[in-house]
């Protein structure tokens, strides 16, 4: 199945104020890695919690986000480099 992403507005704000073109490939390469194959990273929910969140790693970089039907919604980046 082929994965779309929808990314939230404070995400969005995030990766446009990345601090070089070389750390918007690093995101960007995360989240390509996590559209293709969304449930690969752990499930980071707190007990009780419906929403189904996840969080995923690159080098200087971290994703969380929530997979749907068709597409992974980017709820927050960060940037560590």
């Amino acid at each position: 199945m082929q994965y779309g992403v929808v990314v939230e507005e404070l995400a969005g704000e995030v990766m446009a104020e990345l601090p070089s073109d070389q750390a918007r490939k690093e995101v960007l390469a995360l989240i390509e890695t996590v559209r293709m194959g969304p449930r690969a990273w752990p499930d980071v929910r707190d007990a009780g919690a419906w929403e189904e969140i996840r969080e995923a790693f690159g080098r200087r970089c971290w994703i969380q986000y929530m997979p749907h039907a068709g597409a992974i919604e980017i709820r927050e980046l960060g940037w560590v480099g």
